[in-house]
């Protein structure tokens, strides 16, 4: 009688591009992130090399998780254990998480990491990652419209009181956009019978928040946010993306830098380790200012591109397996991942950039970062899970409909 063996390698059926894309972008992030942690450490060699096998531990973890949970879909418990009882104890042991932060400390005005000796580990990313497996299961269960009613006003909670955790007790403004974002997403693209007036209100909810954003990048909108900024960070920073010369030795003077790397990166780049602006202007430069130190060293056709056509793969990958999907559940999870990414893309690129106000998300795959890389990897895993289901129910059956 032959034993089942743990396997590293790569199931059968599934997405090899998103693979690849983003085992590339996780080399090509720690490679940068030793060079960017250089500034951090003031050059100091032995810091730089403590950096470089930590960044390499971090990813041989992610890695292993991203294979295992692809090899392994966690939705099969369900044939074993009562998964309503496992998905209500794993938002309780989240929200746990979350809380617990306050006896840490704070690290730039945000309590957001468990530290337990030299590791620290960030919930938030946890939640992000739970946020995907917890709805596409209660949100993939078309049941009766009054049960279907019930489920998603109970995910409505779920996800908000996460974000109110996130946003209010830990200081963390970034994180809370990214987990609202996904939850309103998935809650949106999801089919249950009687809930439309809920997704009906909600777009409305949207297009108010549209306008109100709108709003405030106008003259008279910047006008109000200064007469009631105070002390207040948040709305400095949402000033400073619209101006950030309006106050250049203060809210302004990271972005300010962040646009003075990029200019100085050009198209190719100084040099690999060459940046100037990460050993003094940068409060973050391995993890939020990741993005203008490469395009300061490496430039925007070695540096940003390579990173733009990752990113291009996997969420192309993503948004065509989930059209073409007939599965409620997996549809939901590759929207949930995909949403994962983006937002995450979009606040960091469009941070640095001053196209909207800096937000301290990283870059996926590129900034520093041990939980965050993962909590992304294991979210491919995830999808990539579904992906092989699909794939083989529908060549045993000519379709992957089953939830």
């Amino acid at each position: 009688m032959s034993k089942k063996r743990l396997s590293f390698k790569l199931p059968a059926y599934s997405n090899r591009a998103i693979f690849l894309a983003a085992l590339a972008l996780t080399i090509f992030g720690s490679i940068m992130i030793v060079s960017a942690e250089m500034g951090s450490d003031a050059g100091d060699i032995s810091a730089v090399i403590v950096a470089l096998i930590r960044q390499l531990l971090f990813s041989f973890v992610a890695i292993l998780a991203m294979i295992f949970f692809s090899r392994f879909n966690l939705f099969s418990l369900s044939k074993h254990f009562n998964m309503d009882v496992l998905m209500k104890l794993g938002y309780i042991g989240v929200a746990i998480l979350l809380l617990s932060t306050r006896l840490f400390g704070s690290l730039g005005g945000a309590y957001g990491w468990i530290r337990l000796g030299p590791v620290s580990i960030q919930p938030s990313e946890i939640a992000k990652l739970y946020l995907i497996i917890m709805y596409s299961y209660f949100l993939s269960r078309d049941i009766s419209v009054s049960t279907n009613r019930s489920i998603f006003k109970k995910m409505i909670i779920y996800g908000l009181l996460y974000v109110i955790i996130i946003v209010v007790y830990q200081s963390d403004f970034g994180s809370g956009i990214v987990l609202f974002g996904m939850g309103y997403v998935m809650l949106m693209v999801s089919n249950l019978e009687g809930c439309k007036k809920y997704r009906n209100r909600m777009f409305i909810l949207f297009i108010l928040g549209v306008g109100l954003a709108i709003y405030l990048l106008t003259p008279a909108g910047t006008s109000f946010l200064e007469k009631i900024a105070g002390d207040d960070y948040r709305i400095k920073r949402f000033l400073a993306s619209a101006n950030p010369f309006s106050d250049p030795y203060g809210s302004g003077y990271h972005l300010i830098m962040s646009l003075v790397s990029f200019a100085t990166g050009g198209w190719f780049g100084l040099g690999i380790g060459k940046s100037v602006h990460k050993f003094m202007n940068f409060p973050n430069p391995s993890s939020d200012f990741i993005l203008p130190v490469i395009v300061e060293e490496l430039g925007v056709i070695k540096g940003l591109l390579p990173i733009l056509i990752g990113y291009g793969i996997i969420l192309f990958n993503l948004s065509h397996q989930s059209l073409k999907t007939h599965s409620p559940r997996a549809r939901l999870v590759y929207v949930g991942t995909f949403m994962y990414f983006i937002l995450h893309f979009l606040l960091n690129v469009g941070g640095v950039s001053g196209l909207i106000p800096l937000t301290g998300v990283p870059l996926l795959l590129i900034s520093a970062g041990g939980t965050s890389l993962a909590c992304c990897l294991s979210a491919i895993g995830i999808a990539q899970a579904e992906i092989v289901r699909c794939r083989k129910e529908k060549e045993i059956y000519g379709s992957d409909y089953s939830g």
